[in-house]
């Protein structure tokens, strides 16, 4: 892959800036210099947002955001041929193509690298930008939050790809291989503890509430590598639930997040995004013209509440339903749970094959609308985390067992009575599946901890044999190995 230097043709700004309500044209970065760019602090401020604006382009270009809750299997997927092939792990297959995009990520990582450049140039020039009224205090915020973009963005590509090339540097031309995805986190998480110190606790504007960096984010993001740092490098595993249970406690400490009732206006608070829970989305705004156009909801819906696209069952069957025996799995018939009774509307599909509604995700006026926010982490996903990376290690069985119990009180669900140990490690292994259903975690969370090996937690689950050579992963794009001769593909993907 040769060294990106250009963003597309046009950015847009995204809707969490209230003064940004147009497209911004910009010319390739390249250009961004002297006279021309740079000039002053709202120069920087426009350079940083394009930076956000182009992670919004590539996780709403495809399904990228639900991929994980799809591709373990575990849903009736009806006529969907690229959610059966890719819930087969068939990533190869040309009916990945059908509707929907879902081929994007095998098609090319352009957008995610054109948004690394992106960081790395705002990173760069910062600091030169001569404006006597741009503080340096201001200057080093603008720059945190590119450095958190940049490492959300290998977080990303490690999780899609595994190793990947490494570009931190603005003007670098020649191509690099791949790097050790440990190697690519290492980096990341140093550079998060470089950005946390000076990006802000919170935001007075509540139009930036969560989808913009702050410290909760960085040391999230912080948590999360290090908790997928210790499935794949077992030896130092001790050390990243350490550092995974240090980070998760600095959000904590900050008193900024907190736990939201589950009512019946969850759907319009908590999951339209930006509420008190919320620690970093992917702004989602219909005013300022950016919606989530692929989000789950839109396949788990049907009349009264979204036009179906098809006459499925007289328009009152959505497209794709779980299975009842993963329901059953999460919520064991007669155990209460709000989450089961606020989400699903006939969950066991007693009009047709295909009733069921999954309603965690709602449209803005009854159309195939949404401008619910990709939410990427919340508060009760990084207590989840936390009482994980404490039950690990041992010793720490009280604590994790309040914070699970935490959740469960919440969605007034049976309270954890268990021993510690692999008994308390599955049961906040399953809460994290009850809890961040359809958010985006399901397949990574079964690949960090090796469950996506197990036949009982993955329909579609891997051999050890497979998924050591990389059957986890997505094919490297063919345009990125042929534009580089160093990249090489997972050996899993080329049989």
């Amino acid at each position: 892959m040769k060294r990106i230097f250009l963003y597309a043709g046009i950015i847009f700004c995204m809707g969490f800036m209230a003064s940004c309500t147009k497209f911004l044209e910009v010319k390739p970065i390249d250009k961004f210099s002297g006279e021309e760019f740079w000039r002053n602090q709202e120069d920087a401020e426009k350079a940083v947002n394009s930076c956000y604006a182009l992670l919004y382009q590539k996780m709403n270009a495809s399904p990228l955001y639900n991929s994980p809750d799809i591709r373990p299997g575990n849903w009736n997927l009806g006529v969907k041929k690229n959610f059966i092939v890719f819930a087969a792990n068939d990533l190869n297959s040309p009916d990945l193509n059908y509707q929907d995009a879902f081929a994007d990520p095998r098609s090319s990582w352009k957008t995610f690298y054109e948004c690394i450049a992106a960081c790395n140039l705002c990173i760069s020039r910062i600091p030169e930008v001569e404006d006597g009224a741009f503080s340096q205090e201001a200057r080093n915020t603008l720059i945190a939050e590119a450095r958190f973009v940049r490492s959300f963005v290998y977080f990303e590509l490690v999780r899609l790809y595994g190793d990947v090339p490494l570009h931190n540097d603005a003007y670098a031309t020649q191509n690099v291989p791949r790097t050790s995805q440990v190697q690519v986190l290492d980096t990341c998480i140093e550079d998060l503890k470089l950005a946390a110190p000076n990006l802000p606790a919170a935001y007075a504007d509540p139009t930036n509430r969560a989808v913009k960096a702050t410290k909760g984010a960085a040391y999230t993001l912080i948590a999360n590598m290090n908790m997928w740092q210790a499935g794949f490098d077992k030896a130092n595993e001790k050390k990243y639930w350490e550092n995974a249970a240090e980070a998760t406690k600095k959000v904590m400490d900050l008193n900024v997040y907190k736990l939201l009732p589950y009512d019946e206006t969850i759907s319009t608070t908590l999951f339209k995004g930006r509420s008190e829970e919320g620690i970093f989305e992917i702004s989602m705004n219909a005013n300022y013209g950016n919606t989530a156009t692929r989000i789950i909801a839109q396949w788990t819906l049907h009349r009264p509440i979204l036009p179906t696209s098809t006459t499925l069952y007289g328009g009152l069957g959505s497209e794709i339903v779980y299975t009842r025996e993963f329901l059953d799995k999460l919520f064991p018939p007669g155990q209460s749970d709000l989450r089961f009774t606020l989400w699903f509307d006939d969950p066991y599909c007693t009009l047709n094959p295909q009733s069921a509604m999954f309603k965690k995700f709602m449209p803005i006026d009854g159309e195939r609308n949404f401008d619910n926010n990709y939410i990427i982490f919340r508060y009760a996903g990084l207590l989840l985390l936390r009482a994980e990376a404490l039950a690990k290690l041992g010793g720490h069985d009280k604590e994790a067992i309040d914070l699970l119990n935490m959740i469960r009180d919440r969605a007034e669900a049976q309270t954890y009575n268990g021993s510690g140990g692999p008994a308390l490690i599955d049961a906040i292994f399953l809460e994290r599946e009850k809890e961040l259903l359809c958010e985006g975690h399901r397949w990574y969370d079964l690949v960090r901890t090796g469950k996506v090996l197990d036949a009982s937690e993955c329909e579609n689950h891997l051999t050890k044999a497979d998924f050591d050579q990389g059957a986890w992963t997505w094919p490297i794009p063919a345009g990125a190995i042929n534009s580089n001769p160093m990249i090489t593909q997972n050996l899993y993907w080329n049989k």
